[in-house]
């Protein structure tokens, strides 16, 4: 065999790995696309940060949990305030 008849036979399926590269890349090209459309802004174009919806719950969450700690505390210390006050007299 010489060269032309190797360059004959591997030229297809150089063609063919190019054309599947390109397809790949293509197909990539789309599913970032799709990823960057339905992912939610993390950073506004000031350059500062946003909440995403799971986290701005979360938060929420926890600061209902502190306000109701808070509360319990402002009540048990009203109270050993009120007992220390009968005590005394």
């Amino acid at each position: 065999m010489n060269i032309q008849d190797i360059l004959k036979a591997v030229l297809p399926i150089i063609v063919a790995a190019i054309a599947w590269l390109l397809g790949q890349v293509a197909d990539f090209s789309t599913r970032l696309t799709k990823i960057e459309g339905s992912m939610p802004a993390l950073i506004t174009k000031e350059g500062v940060p946003t909440d995403s919806p799971v986290s701005a719950e979360r938060r929420h969450v926890m600061k209902e949990e502190i306000y109701k700690d808070i509360h319990q505390l402002q009540v048990k210390v009203q109270l050993l305030e009120e007992r220390e006050k009968m005590g005394k007299k």
